[in-house]
């Protein structure tokens, strides 16, 4: 059933094709809601987590081809025996329809006619995924979470994933037109589109018992018209402090705690161009866990775990699956950046876009044993006899990562007898390895001639040797005690562009590869 019109001290929330939303913003705004400026109580994790693993709900719910059995294994088989001890499930629907039974959000593919035959399956049988889910982590000692992708954009090209309240609602999204964001991100300025987020939260946590809520926020930005972020940021602030407030209400029914992590950028003044205020939401005890970044490898994990370390909140970056154009992440540049993670602090490790099972359509076969050792930086580094460091580099400009890759060093234009400086991070110490490593340096160069001559210095020493290695790629070998643990700089200058192409030289990529040899 769709909404109907009532008197004008109600709104139209047309997301819910089941139920009417009782709620008008009038009658909202006389609640007794918390004030803005109200601290709350901050829930301490029972135990640390190591590894929090994110689910895609969908890709191993599409992989288990409607078998139910194979979809309870595609989730949590590779996580037997693995570091997880946190599993945030994202039930697949991008947060503007559920894969669930809901009466606030409409079914996914309802309003195309396409809904999951599967799914649908499975809910007539009163097999509802979310209480399967929580009842399975559970019964293997995993807190579980409910991860919640608070403005999903998937919908401005997938046609079929747009919930009706937005073709209802036209004006509650950002439209086109504008220099960055999809199309169909919602406008949280509007005061609709809060309450139906709020009442979508609400529902879950009155329906299942999961052990806490992610506020995925980098699914996605911008939340405002673009441009108008840092003056509209309070409004994600109050709507924080909201949804806390109601789960520390239902922690108190339940007699244990409900904890609220949220996902943000690499670093904070990404989050503050995007309008989150995240200094303000760690003084007012608003959330438990802090995540960050959504694809850059490097990330600001020093400045997080200043503001986070006084109130015992733990910081937890994102190891991403296809991190800025590495699609898809391989094992030794996984292991690298995870080590360079720990080495910064980073109280545990959070995988995002990472499809372990063994029936995935998606990722690599080494992921499901690697998530054995990343909980551990010695275990992780013993078991690796490869490993990558890179310089970040910046892809194509996103429409919805507008301040994502801000430190990137690459890609650098090399123009003739100017240096171009890159940052290698390496969270290793491998001058002190109970096997020595061999290293190598290698270049990535668009537009690369044989005959030039490119000058590279590496934390001030000169990179001798640097050979030729194919049309678009040059390699060195390093030394150990060239290679500081931390960040490394990197030089480089063409000192000679051969006549034959007066195109730019552009390096691509800056890897330092390393081998441990038996």
């Amino acid at each position: 059933m769709r909404h109907g019109r009532f008197p004008t001290i109600f709104i139209i929330f047309a997301a819910a094709f089941l139920t009417l939303l009782p709620l008008s913003v009038t009658a909202w705004a006389q609640e007794d809601h918390a004030p803005s400026n109200l601290v709350h109580t901050m829930q301490p994790l029972s135990k640390p987590y190591r590894v929090i693993f994110n689910c895609d709900g969908y890709a191993v719910f599409q992989d288990a081809k409607g078998d139910v059995d194979q979809w309870i294994a595609n989730v949590f088989v590779p996580l037997d025996g693995s570091h997880v001890d946190a599993l945030f499930w994202c039930d697949g629907s991008g947060g503007n329809t559920a894969n669930y039974e809901s009466d606030i959000l409409e079914l996914s593919g309802v309003r195309a006619d396409k809904v999951d035959p599967h799914l649908k399956k499975m809910l007539d049988a009163g097999q509802d995924p979310p209480e399967i889910m929580v009842r399975e982590a559970h019964q293997r000692g995993l807190d579980i979470y409910y991860s919640f992708r608070l403005n999903d954009i998937h919908d401005s090209f997938i046609p079929e994933e747009m919930a009706t309240f937005k073709k209802e609602h036209p004006e509650w999204m950002i439209g086109k037109g504008h220099s960055y964001g999809f199309w169909s991100a919602l406008k949280f300025t509007v005061p609709e589109v809060r309450e139906l987020k709020f009442r979508a939260i609400e529902e879950i946590f009155q329906k299942y018992d999961f052990d806490g809520l992610e506020i995925d926020f980098m699914r996605g930005v911008p939340y405002f018209i673009p441009g108008e972020e840092i003056t509209h940021a309070h409004l994600l602030t109050e709507l924080l402090a909201r949804i806390r407030g109601h789960l520390n209400e239902r922690s108190k029914e339940r007699g244990r705690p409900i904890h609220l992590a949220v996902r943000v950028d690499e670093n904070l003044e990404a989050c503050r161009l995007d309008g989150f205020d995240v200094a303000s939401w760690i003084d007012r005890g608003l959330v438990d866990i802090l995540v960050m970044g959504s694809g850059p490898i490097d990330i600001e994990v020093e400045e997080f775990k200043k503001l986070a370390r006084p109130k015992g909140i733990p910081v937890y970056p994102c190891l991403y699956g296809w991190p800025s154009k590495y699609y898809i992440i391989a094992e030794p540049l996984a292991a690298g950046i995870a080590l360079n993670y720990w080495h910064q602090g980073g109280d545990g490790i959070y995988l995002f876009n990472w499809f372990p099972h063994p029936n995935a359509s998606e990722g690599k076969p080494y992921q499901a044993g690697f998530m054995k050792h990343v909980g551990d930086p010695e275990v992780l580094l013993e078991n690796q006899r490869k490993l990558m460091f890179v310089a970040d580099r910046m892809p194509p400009r996103s429409a919805n990562y507008p301040h994502n890759w801000m430190h990137c060093s690459l890609p650098a234009s090399l123009l003739t007898n100017k240096e171009q400086e890159a940052l290698i991070v390496v969270g290793a110490d491998l001058k002190n390895t109970p096997v020595a490593p061999a290293l190598t340096l290698r270049l990535v160069v668009e537009n690369l001639q044989e005959d030039d001559l490119i000058e590279v210095t590496f934390n001030g020493q000169s990179v001798a040797s640097l050979q030729l290695a194919d049309a678009d790629t040059l390699t060195a070998p390093l030394k150990p005690d060239q290679v500081i643990r931390g960040r490394n700089r990197v030089s480089m200058k063409l000192t000679f562009a051969s006549p034959k192409s007066d195109k730019i030289r552009t390096v691509t990529a800056l890897e330092l590869n390393v081998v441990f040899f038996d």
